[in-house]
């Protein structure tokens, strides 16, 4: 595998390459979102270049465990840690969401998931954008296999929000936090929410 190459974002060196999604706006309204206790444990779920979990180590977690189905972004995140001098404090997973998850106590798990509306799964990085059919599908998988006390979460206006709202009701979570931003014809909205 390898051919990662290093980039810097939101002040982070990073370790991407082409099967990998590039942290944009919508990781940014994550990264702005994000309120971490000292020595809380969490899970990065779809980390990518791991970009949220390690900015989650930086707000004083203790240990984040970084998941991704792509096994070009568990190269990347690797990477990412080891050049950050974070890699003590991870563990990295290549698996579907939270399947590989035994029930633990966890503080908080970040997602930024795919959420466009449509189905490209033909590549490694199509993972990283293909949301289903409705743009929640893989949204909704997540939040049906999610135990934590908070989930910070970002999906699109183009999304079933309704779905969203519905799930995480549905899962006795309450949004805290919103945020968003306009791209184009959509917005991109981030959440806290919290666990009744």
């Amino acid at each position: 595998m390898s051919g990662n190459r290093i980039i810097t974002f939101a002040g982070y060196k990073l370790c991407i390459n082409d099967q990998v999604y590039e942290p944009s706006d919508d990781s940014k309204l994550i990264l702005d979102i994000l309120n971490i206790g000292k020595n809380e444990v969490g899970i990065d779920v779809g980390t990518g270049t791991g970009i949220l979990g390690l900015h989650a180590l930086s707000l004083g977690a203790s240990r984040i465990i970084f998941i991704d189905i792509n096994p070009f972004a568990v190269e990347a995140t690797n990477c990412t840690l080891k050049i950050n001098h974070k890699e003590n404090y991870a563990d990295i997973i290549n698996c579907d969401l939270l399947t590989c998850v035994r029930s633990r106590k966890i503080d908080f798990v970040i997602f930024n998931p795919p959420y466009l509306p449509f189905e490209e799964y033909e590549s490694w990085i199509g993972y990283s954008w293909s949301g289903g059919k409705s743009g929640v599908d893989v949204i909704l998988r997540f939040l049906d296999q999610v135990n934590a006390k908070r989930v910070y979460l970002v999906y699109s206006s183009l999304s079933d929000e309704e779905k969203i709202e519905r799930k995480l009701r549905e899962k006795q979570y309450m949004v805290t936090t919103e945020k968003d931003i306009v791209i184009g014809y959509e917005d991109i909205i981030a959440i806290e929410a919290v666990k009744k």
